[in-house]
């Protein structure tokens, strides 16, 4: 579970203090312009992913950040007009794919 005070996204709904959001609504994109981090609760993969916004090279995008088994795991998820939840279980995919690749050892 997220922070007391973070707001989370779980089976489709962003949950923000006493707001209910549905992902893809008018509402969402709305919020994502003054938001600057939420954690996602996917439905599909056994993880958690914390969702920032970060301003790189002039304009601000999302990343997602997970930590399985001691590593922290990032992706890029993108501009706030493309974060949608097909996108967010896009990322969370990725994410909980590239955390259960066997830890390569070196030398």
């Amino acid at each position: 579970m997220p922070y007391r005070h973070t707001p989370f996204v779980r089976h489709g709904l962003l949950h923000d203090l006493n707001e209910r959001i549905p992902l893809d609504s008018p509402a969402w994109f709305t919020w994502l312009e003054t938001a600057s981090r939420f954690a996602y609760l996917s439905h599909q993969e056994p993880i958690q992913m914390t969702v920032r916004k970060e301003k790189r090279r002039h304009t601000f995008y999302w990343f997602a950040y997970t930590k399985w088994v001691g590593k922290l795991h990032n992706s890029y998820i993108g501009r706030s007009d493309t974060l949608t939840q097909t996108r967010l279980e896009q990322v969370v995919t990725v994410l909980h794919q590239r955390a259960r690749q066997p830890i390569r050892q070196t030398g």
